[in-house]
């Protein structure tokens, strides 16, 4: 029992995480989200039962300068940003998780779960990583309206927590460079990409990249399924224009974000679906102001985690 309950609690951790950086200055936080989040006290005592609870979650003990495995700290408090994340926008509107939310979790695990011997916090903080919990808490959260997601697509689409994109895949920079210049003329993003991109289907799709249902994908299908440097300069890319050339292992990219009245729609019924509230927990960790402990790192949105300093 307890080797199955310790993968299912990675398995749900790692999923935790697939969702501005700046470093720990004088806040009484080690992770703050809009501030929301875990003073440095409750963060080093999770810290300290991950890692002595090893029967339950695999884990060592803290080595002598208290930091651990890192890696595996990062693990944890990703889970910890993402809860500060739907807190934060539950605080927004005067609400918070209860106890009837994490019921719908706990409602799920057997009596005999070696969960009940792990502290009320770490309970808590697992149970908040099922997307069952999140989405009954956020029953009684503000989410955006229609024209705010206008509003706030036009401002920087990945607060939204989707990308609407089209993209020219050529293979040299001075190539790229040359579609940047056509661009400028005037010629057509879409026409270019049926024209000019590698991408086997562009001469079709104007180099758009969709969903079977939609026109864009969420940000945490591009973080956990796209080359990292294309996503990072997505994430990067201007709201009204083209990016400038990007490189991946591929060869050489031009994003284009695409206009609202292409996929304003699209943006709409993503949030009207039933998983829209995960989706603006997302687009909160996309562009809020992220605070995390500087031993372990910073937050990097385009990653969906909490990476390394340096």
């Amino acid at each position: 029992m307890r080797s199955r309950f310790r993968s299912l609690i990675a398995v749900a951790l790692i999923a935790a995480v697939a969702s501005s950086c700046s470093t720990l200055t004088g806040s009484d936080l080690a992770i703050n989200v809009e501030g929301e989040g875990y003073t440095i006290a409750e963060m080093d005592g999770l810290l300290a039962e991950y890692f002595s609870e090893s029967d339950i979650f695999g884990t060592t003990a803290l080595d002598t300068g208290g930091y651990g495995d890192a890696d595996r700290a990062r693990l944890l408090l990703n889970a910890m940003v993402r809860t500060s994340a739907v807190e934060a926008i539950l605080a927004r509107a005067g609400a918070s998780v209860t106890d009837s939310d994490l019921d719908l979790y706990f409602a799920t695990v057997p009596s005999d779960s070696p969960l009940d011997e792990l502290s009320d916090a770490m309970r808590r903080l697992i149970a908040m990583t099922s997307p069952d919990v999140v989405l009954s808490a956020l029953t009684r959260a503000d989410l955006p309206s229609d024209t705010d997601l206008e509003a706030m697509y036009a401002a920087q689409p990945i607060s939204t927590g989707l990308l609407c994109l089209r993209h020219i895949l050529v293979a040299t920079e001075a190539e790229a460079d040359g579609v940047v210049a056509l661009l400028v003329e005037g010629e057509d993003f879409a026409a270019l990409a049926a024209d000019l991109s590698l991408e086997g289907s562009a001469s079709i799709t104007g180099g758009a990249l969709t969903g079977t249902e939609s026109e864009c994908l969420p940000t945490a299908q591009y973080i956990s399924s796209f080359d990292p440097d294309f996503v990072s300069a997505a994430f990067a890319a201007p709201a009204t224009t083209w990016s400038q050339p990007v490189e991946t292992q591929f060869g050489w990219h031009v994003i284009l974000n695409r206009p609202w009245s292409e996929i304003g729609q699209d943006v709409v019924a993503a949030y009207a679906g039933t998983d829209g509230a995960l989706l603006y927990v997302d687009a909160v960790l996309n562009t809020a102001e992220v605070s995390v402990d500087s031993r372990f790192g910073r937050w990097n949105p385009s990653t969906g985690r909490i990476v390394p300093l340096g």
